[in-house]
């Protein structure tokens, strides 16, 4: 990640941080005003609508003066070609150099769509010239499009940390293994869905073996590992899900039922999405990962939903009810459990509702900033001997002995 951003992160970090105990009652709204005015990073930043608006407008823009010289000068294909490769390199420049380098900008959703977009005039660039070179080529043009769209989108997680950029990431490496099969004229599907499954699970595990240092990664690049490991958790539950919707997969590749698929798949994909959410949800709550919890929730809706399509045990209305039912006092057994513990709670789980730091290994630094800003204890001092107190008589000794 670029020095900027790796720096102006921390910051933003502890801000927030502090913003969250006040909100919490644990520091005063002077201490965090304190904080902030301390740990002011040098980062323009705007809240998500603006950013989004930004983006949108950007994006209007750069179209714009694309297609201002091609409509001027009535550009065909090998013109727009060449705009592209004009464009996507400037684009890029303007992002990098004048908007965050030199006007500081911070996610503010105009340098984040210019990048996007050079990417995807490049990519553009590559494909378009191929149109009449034959099928042939034209699907490898194409093909290597997808590529730079891959590549591209891993050069700006890795230097900006975007977790829109690892999304797409994912993205395109999902669809790579079909691409491929169009390409190499894969006969068997069967086969572009395990490329698919072994890519997904690699790109997890790598993702959460490097979420175990989180404590010394900066923020963005944190967010984009989750995006990763999210997006790759989703893929492998939907390509072991969607096995059932058939059509579906007739629809989308051409594949028609009855054709080579694994021995045992149905009887595999109904075991598996049964088991993905529950192992989502042990390491989410075994880790206190929001991210996989979330994930665990959502997938255990949509398995007790489409587990229909494998074992069918009566009407879906039926089960549905009796599936809410059961989870519903699952929940509420696990609260009374919890709370009839010594001090409302069980080992380390607890029924009632803590803070909890969004953001890891910030709390000592948080803790650091404050700590100075706190206000001493006013203890009266012990008093010692103060000369002048007294008078001495002349004459014989009157005191007692």
């Amino acid at each position: 990640m670029i020095r900027l951003y790796e720096k102006g992160e921390r910051r933003v970090a502890v801000v927030e941080e502090a913003r969250r105990w006040q909100e919490a009652g644990i520091i005063t709204p002077e201490q965090a005003a304190a904080v902030a005015e301390r740990y002011r990073p040098e980062l323009v930043r705007v809240n998500v609508f603006i950013r989004i608006l930004l983006a949108l407008f950007t994006t209007v823009v750069v179209a714009a003066l694309v297609a201002l010289p091609a409509v001027m000068f009535n550009v065909k294909e090998d013109g727009f070609t060449v705009l592209c490769l004009i464009f996507a390199p400037l684009c890029a420049w303007v992002a990098d150099h004048e908007l965050i380098a030199g006007r500081r900008l911070y996610r503010c959703g105009a340098e984040e769509a210019l990048l996007l977009l050079a990417v995807g005039m490049l990519a553009l660039a590559v494909a378009i010239p191929a149109h009449h070179w034959g099928h042939s080529a034209e699907r490898l043009a194409w093909l290597a499009a997808h590529v730079i769209i891959l590549a591209g989108a891993v050069m700006l997680t890795v230097r900006y940390g975007y977790a829109l950029a690892a999304f797409g990431a994912m993205l395109a490496l999902a669809g790579l293994p079909f691409h491929l099969a169009d390409v190499l004229l894969w006969q068997s599907p069967g086969l572009s869905r395990l490329v698919l499954l072994l890519l997904l699970g690699a790109a997890a595990i790598w993702a959460q073996l490097r979420l175990t240092g989180r404590n010394s990664l900066p923020r963005g690049y944190v967010w984009s590992l989750e995006s990763m490991r999210l997006a790759a958790w989703t893929g492998i539950y939907l390509d072991v899900n969607l096995f059932a919707h058939r059509l579906l997969w007739r629809e989308w590749l051409g594949w028609i039922p009855g054709e080579w698929q694994l021995p045992w798949s149905d009887p595999l994909c109904a075991l598996l999405t049964a088991i993905l959410p529950v192992a989502a949800l042990a390491m989410g709550i075994g880790r206190r990962d929001r991210a996989l919890l979330w994930f665990g929730v959502v997938s255990s809706i949509l398995s007790i939903i489409t587990l229909k399509y494998y074992i069918h045990f009566g009407h879906l209305a039926e089960e549905l009810t009796a599936a809410g039912l059961l989870l519903a006092g699952l929940a509420f057994g696990l609260l009374r459990w919890l709370r009839a513990g010594s001090k409302r709670c069980r080992g380390a789980f607890t029924a009632e509702p803590l803070l909890e730091p969004r953001l890891y290994g910030l709390d000592a630094e948080a803790l650091a900033a404050i700590q100075p800003l706190t206000p001493a204890a006013n203890v009266p001092q012990a008093k010692g001997f103060q000369p002048g107190g007294g008078t001495f008589g002349g004459g014989g000794a009157s005191g007692s002995y």
